[in-house]
């Protein structure tokens, strides 16, 4: 049995078991799977600019300090968007999601901490259904 889900969480979480930490880049609450989605790749968009920027003159970076990936290392920056256009993939999430159970889009790579060196670094975009209990479902009614 499916259970209407009241809203949807999606957020995106950096990890370093090297470093010891994890940064919350942001979360948004979406009353859809296509919302919740829809902002999983916004954020895929963002993320992979950032971590693999493309090497424009006119870009944030000059193309002197940017170096291709080489063959067989990790590149999160790819990995977030391909899925990010994977219309196919994303429709058996939404469909994941209808049905109840969470999606997500994991990654690592390596990264360079100021002090700490070079790190394994661990990315993931993730939604989830959210089902209130009945008690409080009331109590937001009448409030």
């Amino acid at each position: 049995m499916i259970r209407h889900a009241d809203g949807y969480w999606a957020e995106t979480v950096v990890r370093s078991p090297d470093a010891g930490g994890e940064w919350h880049l942001g979360g948004h609450w979406a009353a859809s799977p296509e919302g919740a989605l829809a902002w999983m790749r916004e954020q895929a968009e963002r993320l992979a600019t950032t971590l693999d920027p493309p090497a424009d003159p006119r870009g944030p970076f000059p193309t002197t300090v940017l170096a291709p990936v080489t063959d067989g290392s990790w590149n999160p920056g790819l990995v977030f968007a391909e899925w990010a256009t994977d219309l196919g993939y994303q429709q058996v999430q939404r469909r994941a999601l209808r049905e109840g159970r969470p999606v997500s889009v994991n990654t690592r790579g390596p990264d360079r901490l100021c002090g700490l060196g070079h790190v394994e670094v661990h990315y993931s975009f993730s939604a989830r259904p959210i089902h209130r209990h009945t008690t409080a479902r009331r109590l937001l009614r009448a409030a």
